[in-house]
């Protein structure tokens, strides 16, 4: 992507691209808690830990953009990444099910690989899989066979799926088959005893995600990437704000005992090798005393003796809390417009074009001092690049 590429895109969306240089370059006052991301937690997922974050901010305050930084950094390393934009109709622990079919679709390996499929989970086998010869093929699904943190009908699917279609020892109907159970596509309807009628040497038990199992098929969901031999796997929900919105009481409520429920399931040592962030309203800790058994798990206690309230490895933790400089504090707005200011220059803005950009963004941060903070960080983004879009 070009500068001036880069520049569209800011004033579109306010956030930059997850891959590329652009995502860390933009950065402002996530620096420490970026390297400390990088340094400290993937090597604990890595070495089979797990991790759930609900990081709480206002609307435009730059969730988004912490979530693809750590996408960005985590891909860099190895790990697979899962980001689920809860503004496509997917609702993250609305159900089990469909935070199960949310997470598998959006299942994407660190490195460009040409894919058989389009399906995530099906993705991430195939990239383990590609130029390798058969020995090393064989030895992975070996390696799934014999690993015992994946539910044996869903091990068997994996299994299935790597000798059909990565290997092409089945034929387009049964690597079809075989993605949909995996994907859990809702439109696949052939029976059991049909597969194995067709394919008398499938391994079994299979399985098919219901809501009776989707608790422990999304626990070995969280694990196949390790399993499959990357380091591990992050998981994004963004925009979560608007399930909020338009959720009914009862939703409300199912919605926040799914959460409780994972919370329990990974504090107890039941998924491995993952770290799950979750963007949510600045007012969720309030919205989670509709279940007082999540305000227990979440709620932050505030210790009036401590002058320095902040604590970045909390379950709920304020995305102002990860940020020095805060939005509140003049010096982020000034780095960030000299940021953006830098692009513009690597765009090819003039240098008298430059200067009086520089000064006009001096005013506008000195008129807008005591309203643009927090929420209006991707709005001031949006604004300075169209800025410099329109002198290019």
């Amino acid at each position: 992507m070009t500068e001036r590429e880069l520049l569209g895109h800011l004033a579109a969306n306010g956030t930059p691209p997850v891959d590329g240089g652009a995502v860390s370059r933009l950065s402002v006052g996530l620096e420490a808690s970026l390297d400390r991301f990088v340094h400290e937690t993937l090597p604990f997922i890595a070495s089979g830990g797990a991790e759930l974050q609900f990081i709480c901010g206002a609307y435009g305050r730059g969730k988004t953009h912490y979530l693809k930084a750590l996408s960005h950094y985590a891909r860099e390393r190895h790990f697979v990444t899962a980001y689920v934009d809860c503004n496509d109709n997917r609702v993250a622990f609305g159900s089990m099910v469909e935070t199960y079919r949310a997470i598998a679709d959006g299942m994407t390996p660190p490195q460009d690989v040409s894919f058989f499929s389009n399906s995530g989970i099906t993705k991430i086998i195939e990239a383990q899989f590609a130029g390798n010869g058969i020995r090393e093929q064989r030895a992975l699904i070996d390696h799934v066979k014999a690993d015992r943190a994946l539910v044996a009908d869903f091990r068997n699917l994996v299994r299935a799926y790597c000798t059909a279609a990565v290997r092409g020892e089945g034929d387009e109907d049964l690597a079809e088959a075989l993605e949909a159970l995996l994907a859990a596509t809702t439109s696949y309807r052939m029976p059991f005893r049909d597969l194995y009628r067709r394919y008398p040497d499938l391994p079994r038990p299979l399985g098919k995600l219901v809501p009776r199992n989707a608790a422990i098929w999304l626990r070995a969901l969280l694990s196949l990437p390790q399993v499959l031999g990357y380091r591990g796997l992050l998981v994004c929900f963004d925009e979560t704000e608007m399930i909020w919105q338009h959720a009914s009481s009862q939703r409300r409520q199912i919605h926040l005992a799914h959460i409780r429920t994972f919370i329990d399931h990974l504090a107890v040592g039941a998924f491995r090798g993952c770290a799950v962030y979750y963007a949510v309203a600045d007012d969720f800790e309030e919205m989670a005393k509709e279940l007082g058994a999540l305000t227990q798990r979440i709620e932050r206690v505030h210790v009036p003796e401590v002058k320095e309230d902040r604590n970045p490895r909390a379950v709920s933790v304020y995305l102002d809390e990860l940020t020095v400089p805060e939005p509140h504090d003049h010096r982020f707005f000034e780095t960030l417009a000299q940021r953006i200011l830098d692009i513009g220059r690597d765009a090819g803005l003039s240098p008298s074009t430059l200067d009086r950009l520089i000064d006009q963004f001096a005013l506008d941060l000195e008129d807008a001092r005591e309203t643009i903070y927090e929420g209006g960080v991707r709005q001031f983004v949006k604004d300075a690049a169209a800025k410099i879009m329109r002198h290019l």
